[in-house]
Parts: structure tokens; sequence; C-alpha cells
């Protein structure tokens, strides 16, 4: 009875407060995460009001992120032993103000919170008989704008000022070192690699810049971007007491057109990060370049 309830409110909970000619959609909501090492999918509903006259559009979506159990098959299982998860719930308000003549403008202003658990496994004494495992909670906060101008001719240039705020509690795994093993009977000498240290988290709020630029014509655009990272000391909240790094990026983006694949995007970017206060592992002066391959994004889809 009360999932009846709850459904039944769910449903109706849209059209409150709403002019009749609002439009409203459940759409699904799946975004894979993949990386070398490991993989991740996030999926939910998206709950979307429009108001098409006025160019209102208003967007929930919670969703929920979890890695793949196993990697090699892109196995997805959830169960009471689930132990590696987070919840997201993000919100977003888009305002068009495109009339029927004249110059194109967006503004989008989106919300997000996050909040999960995850298990670490570490070895202390470097044997895998001694195996001890970790709980910890992890959080973050962000909140992002995104801008769109361009005159409403053909050709003409593009620009999306984007800015991003993002406080992050995350737990992190340390890394494996290489344990030597015992000799074994033909007097050979191994090692292995595990993880000896308990997890740490350290407090992070990153303010971040970009100016995505569109010529008018052509298969590339371009991304100047700029990220000021603070981060504080072990295991407090307070991220500005500790370590700050500028970091700068010029991103260069290439969209092919390939068939059956709309979307695709291919970027590449030299940085340069400089430590301005604090001390870390790696050099006050950090430079090279990256590379990175999206598809089914957009222009608009930087942070």
């Amino acid at each position: 009875m009360k999932q009846k309830l709850l459904y039944s409110l769910l449903i109706l909970f849209p059209f409150i407060g709403f002019a009749q000619d609002a439009k409203f959609k459940i759409l699904p909501f799946i975004n894979g995460i993949t990386s070398i090492k490991e993989g991740q999918i996030e999926a939910g509903p998206e709950l979307n009001w429009e108001k098409v006259e006025k160019g209102n559009t208003f967007i929930i979506r919670p969703s929920i992120r979890m890695p793949l159990t196993s990697k090699s098959d892109n196995i997805l299982q959830i169960d009471r032993f689930s132990s590696t998860w987070r919840g997201i719930l993000s919100v977003q308000y888009t305002k068009d103000n495109t009339e029927e003549n004249g110059g194109i403008s967006r503004h989008s202003v989106n919300g997000q919170f996050e909040y999960g658990s995850a298990v670490f496994k570490y070895y202390p004494t470097g044997i895998k008989s001694n195996e001890q495992k970790i709980g910890e909670t992890s959080y973050a906060f962000e909140l992002k704008y995104i801008g769109f101008f361009t005159k409403g001719k053909t050709e003409a240039k593009q620009f999306s000022p984007q800015f991003r705020l993002r406080y992050s509690y995350d737990w992190k795994a340390a890394n494996e070192v290489g344990v030597v093993n015992p000799i074994n009977s033909n007097g050979v000498i191994t090692t292995s690699n595990f993880v000896v240290e308990a997890p740490s988290v350290k407090p992070t709020f990153s303010p971040a810049f970009s100016l995505q630029i569109y010529p008018g014509k052509g298969s590339f655009s371009y991304s100047p971007t700029i990220y000021y990272d603070f981060t504080g000391k072990k295991r407090t909240n307070n991220p500005f007491d500790n370590l700050n790094r500028l970091r700068l990026e010029s991103w260069v983006f290439f969209y092919p057109l390939v068939k059956d694949n709309p979307n695709v995007k291919i970027g590449i970017s030299p940085f340069l990060s400089v430590r301005t206060a604090g001390t870390d592992d790696f050099n006050k002066v950090e430079y090279g370049g990256m590379i990175t391959v999206k598809f089914g994004t957009t222009f608009l889809q930087f942070f």
C-alpha cells in the first residue's frame, strides 16, 4: 500500500505548481565511466520539466554509481554484499532567452550532491593472510554554470563560458608497493605488490573556468581552461590550510564525421601545473600533455 501511495505522489508531483502547458518527461539515464584499471556504471531516472514558450527547463537526476563486478565481462552485480557505491543527486535549471530573431543565448545552472561508501583492503605487514578491511564514507558538492552565446546567423562564432566550484571529501586507497617474499626452495627471491597503508582522505576545493570557442566553421573548437586547487591536511574538513596548485590547459577539440557514431570528440592539450603554496610529492612546476576521446558528447559538455 505504501509503495502505491509513493508511486501516486511521484506521478502527481510534477504537475503541482506548474502551468497546464508544462511538459513532463521521465527518461532513463545511463552513463558508463571506464578507465584502463577500472570500470564504473552510473544509472538512474531523469525527471524533466519543460515550459517551452518561456524557455525554462528543470531537470532532476538521481542516480547511483557502482564499479563493475567483472571488468573483463562488463558485469554489474548489486546485492547485499555490495560495499562500494555512490549516490548522486543532480539538479539543473536552464533558461533559454532565444527569440525568433536576433542572437541566441542560454544560461544553465547545475547543483550536485554525492554521497557514497567504499571498503578498502590493505596488508600492513605485507602478508596476504594479514588482510585488513576498513569502510569509509565520502561526499562532495558541486556547482556549475554553463552559458552559450552566438549570433543567429550561419557560420557565426559560438562562445560558452563555464564555471565550476567543487568541494570533495573522498577517501583514496594507498598505492601498491613491492614486498620481498621469503626465498623459495629453489633459492629464488620474488616480490609481490601489496597495499600496506590504510586509505587516506584530504579535503579539496577546486574552482575552475573554461571558455569554449567555436569559430563558426570547420571541425575544431578551442577551450583555454584554468583550475586552482586547494587541498587540506589529512582527515580534516578545511581545504585551505595546506596545498595550493594552479593548473593551465589549452584544449583543441576535433569533431570527426564518424558513420553510425555521431558526436565524437577528440581533444589534445598541453598543461602547466604550478605549486603556489604548501608542499607535495611533485615538483613546484610540472608540465606535460593530455589526450581525450569522448563519444555521444557535445560542444557544451566540458566539466
